[in-house]
């Protein structure tokens, strides 16, 4: 068995395709499958899916906007959730980006860093039974919930920058980190250490990674793919900060200049397949299998594996492959 969690981040299309991807990890000794919220099924349904159509394995977000939903209607939905899977429900919090949040949503960014520690104390004020008034970006006054779990529902932080880290550290049972070289995992697991030493706070904490995965023989075949999604990242403030200290700055530079003068394809042709495999899964199951000890060496807990299947391949069977390829077995 290896020296890291496995878990499972689930990759169907559909509902249907969700409980049976997840069905499927935990036959094949995934520990636990997660679902995130973009613009397709939202993730309090997707978690409810999955939670009933699995037994053991845990159930998380990872993650959800916390600028989407109130802290009370979030506080509801988790304890919902810990009560329909008698206990196995994670609750992965995160800003999102300005695009989804202020544009698709109409809601105010706010300040990600303040507003998450805001959102986290009164979340666990609530899930603690407490009648809760607040001021500030999430006003409140005397709320609380007419029942709650008996077991406290985890809550880990998607974690980027430094700001961010030292937070997740500070207030999260667990981080989530994605896009991350093992060298970056390093760097945020020492400032999260050092936020936690400073706290004075000696409990569990878990450190996961999202990972992009696919089982092939040729990875060239699915650099279109990845290319695709990491151009968005790389256009991205936020997460230029972030690659560049990685040694990306150039790329960073470069790509965003390409895109401002409309040189689109360029810009897309310009994310190399040394920078994706820095920060994702392709190649053989060995060779994965290598980079996660990898990972695991440089501070990860836990991997959150999301199948990505060649552009043009029968998808469902794909998925279904690389699960049971990846999958530790029972």
């Amino acid at each position: 068995m290896p020296n890291y969690r496995l878990d499972l981040a689930v990759p169907g299309r559909d509902l249907f395709e969700q409980r049976e991807f997840a069905a499927l990890g935990e036959e094949r000794g995934f520990r636990g499958a997660w679902v995130s919220e973009v613009n397709g099924a939202d993730a309090v349904t997707q978690a409810a899916a999955i939670g009933s159509a699995t037994t053991s394995a845990r159930v998380g977000t990872a993650i959800v906007p916390i600028q989407t939903r109130d802290p009370l209607l979030m506080a509801q939905t988790a304890t919902s959730l810990a009560e329909l899977t008698d206990g196995r429900f994670v609750l992965g919090l995160g800003t999102s980006t300005k695009v989804i949040v202020e544009d698709w949503h109409g809601r105010p960014w706010g300040k990600p860093v303040s507003g998450t520690r805001e959102y986290v104390r009164l979340m666990r004020g609530l899930l603690s039974g407490e009648r809760v008034t607040a001021d500030g970006p999430f006003p409140m006054r005397r709320a609380s919930l007419s029942s709650r779990n008996p077991r406290q529902v985890p809550i880990h932080l998607a974690a980027l920058n430094d700001a961010m880290l030292r937070l997740a550290g500070e207030i999260g049972d667990g981080a989530i980190l994605n896009f991350v070289s093992p060298a970056q995992v390093r760097r945020s697991v020492g400032i999260m250490k050092e936020a936690r030493a400073t706290a004075g706070i000696d409990a569990p904490f878990e450190v996961s990674i999202y990972f992009r995965a696919t089982v092939t023989d040729d990875p060239e075949l699915a650099l279109p793919r990845y290319q695709q999604e990491l151009l968005t990242y790389v256009l991205a403030p936020v997460y230029q900060t972030f690659f560049a200290r990685d040694g990306y700055a150039e790329l960073c530079a470069t790509t965003t200049e390409r895109w401002g003068r409309g040189e689109r394809e360029a810009a897309l042709k310009g994310v190399p397949m040394s920078f994706i495999a820095e920060r994702a899964l392709i190649g053989t199951a060995a060779s994965i299998r290598k980079q996660l000890e990898d990972y695991a060496a440089a501070g990860m807990d836990t991997a959150f594996i999301m199948p990505v299947p060649i552009p043009g391949s029968d998808y469902p069977r794909s998925c279904r492959e690389m699960i049971e390829a990846l999958g530790p077995g029972r």
